[in-house]
């Protein structure tokens, strides 16, 4: 269950600013956003047909374990956003890091439910279902106020001649506010404000990234130790 709640902090907090960077610094709307995200997708959908074949040849977690190391690989080139093929870059880094993270989500359940006598394989999916979605809010709510935090605190002491100290307020405080406030000024403010925004964001972006990919290392590490020896409910049964 911790391997779980943590890939699922990991993932429900990356969908969170990978969402904000394709529609607030690279400007897109929220239809084509959604298009990028289709090979990450895809690279899920992969993960979790392969995962069957992958325990028939390793332990469930050595295979988590490897999934986990690929994510934080993922994680590690979103954090190299903010060049050239800035594109590239966030969608290459969320397919490999969704297809690292489709063994720890296929397995986790079976693996929990097959703890327990069948008669309890009920509560033992609730547990699990508990689990990740604790995992999945304490990512958005912990890793969200990362972002938040890190993007403000870059935002401090901004000032620029034109703009008002209300429009300022509100592009320190988020940036959607930024957009906001940058579309309603003139065209040369307005650029230079959403550029000073979105520069503080690919900043944060960035850190969190890399602060994903040690939290998947760390649910790697513990997967290693703490499931070398367990056997997938499928094998259990032979």
């Amino acid at each position: 269950m911790a391997v779980n709640v943590l890939g699922f902090f990991v993932a429900f907090g990356s969908f969170l600013f990978i969402a904000q960077y394709l529609q607030l610094v690279l400007g897109m709307g929220p239809f084509v956003a959604g298009l990028w995200t289709v090979p990450s997708a895809v690279a899920f959908i992969a993960g979790s047909t392969l995962t069957p074949i992958a325990v028939g040849r390793a332990r469930p977690g050595y295979v988590m374990a490897a999934g986990l190391a690929l994510a934080a690989a993922g994680f590690l080139i979103l954090t190299r956003s903010g060049g050239q093929a800035d594109l590239a870059i966030v969608v290459i880094g969320y397919s490999v890091f969704s297809l690292g993270l489709a063994p720890v989500f296929t397995l986790a359940t079976d693996l929990i439910v097959g703890t327990v006598e069948p008669e309890q394989a009920g509560a033992a999916s609730g547990i699990a279902e508990t689990s990740s979605e604790l995992g999945g809010a304490l990512g958005i709510a912990i890793l969200g106020s990362i972002v938040t935090a890190i993007y403000r605190s870059g935002m401090t002491g901004m000032v620029a001649d034109g703009v008002s100290e209300q429009e300022i307020s509100v592009a320190k405080d988020t940036l959607g506010g930024a957009v906001a406030a940058g579309l309603a000024l003139p065209e040369a403010l307005g650029s230079d404000l959403l550029g000073k925004a979105r520069e503080v964001f690919t900043q944060a972006f960035q850190m969190t990234a890399g602060i994903c990919a040690l939290v998947a290392l760390a649910a790697a590490i513990l997967a290693v130790v703490l499931l070398q020896n367990v056997r997938a409910q499928s094998e259990a049964g032979q």
